[in-house]
């Protein structure tokens, strides 16, 4: 009976990596393709936010940066991996959002065009690596 128990446990883990590695996967596809739509006509972009809900151009960054924040928080709390990662991706597309309204040049420190890439990025790994600290 311990053996049939360990087995499903193994499967259940298999299973939840899955999904997690799922849903990772889609969010960088959505974040990619949002990133491209608001890189290849940015005016579109700032009215288009400016559109939902009447808030400002900050107000949908600084929302789904929060949002993420908790999801990440609420992911720390519970066994399975996928908020952590989804509340991850969710702040570093807020990163990036918010210095593509206040402008990629703003972030280019030292000259280096790299830089405003690299912000979001290393915000995500970052907090991917306190994710599996704290799950150990």
């Amino acid at each position: 009976m311990a053996a049939g128990h360990a087995h499903d446990h193994s499967h259940r883990t298999h299973k939840g990596r899955i999904w997690t590695y799922l849903i990772f996967a889609t969010g960088l596809v959505l974040v990619a393709v949002l990133a491209n739509l608001a890189l290849s006509n940015p005016e579109l972009a700032t009215k288009g936010i400016d559109a939902i809900a009447g808030l400002p151009a900050w107000a949908f960054p600084a929302i789904t940066g929060a949002v993420g924040l908790l999801i990440f928080y609420i992911g720390l709390k519970i066994e399975t991996d996928w908020p952590e990662r989804l509340g991850a991706i969710l702040v570093a597309g807020s990163i990036a959002g918010g210095e593509f309204l206040l402008g990629w040049q703003n972030f280019e420190l030292g000259g280096l065009k790299v830089v405003p890439y690299v912000i979001p990025v290393v915000a995500c790994l970052v907090l991917m690596m306190i994710a599996n600290v704290k799950s150990r």
